[in-house]
């Protein structure tokens, strides 16, 4: 009978932030999904900040503060620490927010900086890219943002270059080409749908064109508006200090309530407005999930940036600051502690504006 790989039995110390030790003792060690169980020592993946293993011994550094230790493994050492590295580098996938709706195509290689290189998979969905390093936090590279991708000789690698810092994915091997063509596919697929929508080039996923460079702006969201939403749309336009912003993005959290517009969205897509008003950016969904109004005080380009590498994700957003207490038992933790675009927008959230009947006052004293 095959030993079940996520299973061993291990020596277990955990030490607190004094590296006194707390508990230690011999025990079974579990993988599940969320966590490793230990004797009586339950370690989250989402607090697992980081992991070694190495010389028949390997450590787990746990948020706020402490380290658990597992030894004596013996020959179930590597595959346990495979499995190990495997499921908590899934589950900061998903704890950071650069998982998808469906699985994603993997690839194995190793992420390039000159000539360093870290071993990383790089799992792609139809959405994005999501980086994940070996021995680092995993994060997302959204299709919509990038400008080119192409192949490099030396290194080999398929670089992936948008507005922020190129990365390059790298000791892909024979799999080098299959990775790059089905990064163009996808995004391909994205561009033409949208052209297709639309009638025009320039969009991408999750990324908003100014009035001047889309044609017909108002037309399309008269089309495209759910039809509770357009006097929003109609409010947001005569607010508009500078060019607004219109644009489509496939939501990784679709809401079980939604709105249709006149001209039907594929499935999972919506149409966002973004209107900067002074110092302000107002942030509404004018099609699919019944969204509240953002208002950020920052510029429309870092807004709609930091948006984008969220895919447009709402739920963290909409955590009350009690809610968003990080805490051992909160769900998001993860994503409030290190998730560098959610931090930013939360911090320059001035105002959650629900639509009821007093909307456009509460939004109206929301940017006074």
């Amino acid at each position: 009978m095959t030993a079940d790989p996520r299973r061993a039995g291990a020596a277990f110390t955990l030490t607190g932030v004094d590296g006194a030790a707390q508990q230690q003792g011999h025990a079974e060690a579990v993988i599940g999904d969320d966590a490793l169980i230990v004797g009586p020592v339950t370690a989250s993946f989402l607090d697992a900040d980081a992991l070694r293993a190495a010389d028949y011994r390997i450590e787990l550094d746990l948020w706020p503060a402490g380290r658990l230790v597992l030894t004596e493994l013996g020959r179930r050492f590597d595959t346990f620490a495979k499995e190990l590295r495997g499921a908590r580098n899934q589950a900061r996938v998903a704890g950071l927010l650069a998982h998808g709706i469906t699985a994603p195509e993997v690839f194995i290689g190793a992420l390039l900086h000159g000539r360093d290189a870290r071993p990383a998979e790089f799992q792609l969905y139809d959405t994005h890219v999501a980086v994940v390093p070996d021995d680092g936090d995993p994060w997302q590279v959204p299709l919509g943002a990038l400008t080119t991708v192409r192949r490099q000789e030396d290194p080999p690698a398929v670089v992936l270059e948008a507005s922020s810092d190129p990365t390059y994915l790298g000791h892909l091997g024979r799999k080098r080409d299959a990775c790059h063509g089905a990064i163009l596919e996808r995004l391909e697929a994205q561009r033409s749908l949208l052209a297709s929508l639309t009638g025009q080039g320039g969009f991408s996923d999750g990324w908003g064109v100014p009035r001047a460079a889309a044609r017909d702006f108002e037309q399309m969201i008269e089309r495209f508006s759910a039809p509770n939403r357009s006097p929003c749309a109609a409010c947001l336009l005569a607010l508009a200090t500078a060019e607004p912003r219109l644009g489509f993005v496939q939501l990784l959290d679709p809401d079980t309530q939604t709105f249709g517009s006149p001209s039907e969205l594929p499935e999972r897509w919506a149409m966002f407005l973004l209107a900067p008003v002074g110092p302000l950016t107002v942030l509404e969904i004018l099609a699919g999930p019944s969204a509240a109004t953002y208002v950020f005080r920052d510029d429309v380009e870092s807004v709609n940036r930091h948006l984008q590498t969220l895919h447009f994700r709402r739920a963290p957003l909409a955590l009350t600051p009690d809610e968003a207490v990080v805490t051992p038992g909160n769900p998001h933790r993860l994503a409030l502690r290190k998730l560098a675009p959610l931090q930013r927008l939360r911090a320059c959230t001035v105002a959650r504006v629900v639509h009821n009947d007093a909307w456009e006052e509460s939004l109206r004293r929301a940017i006074a």
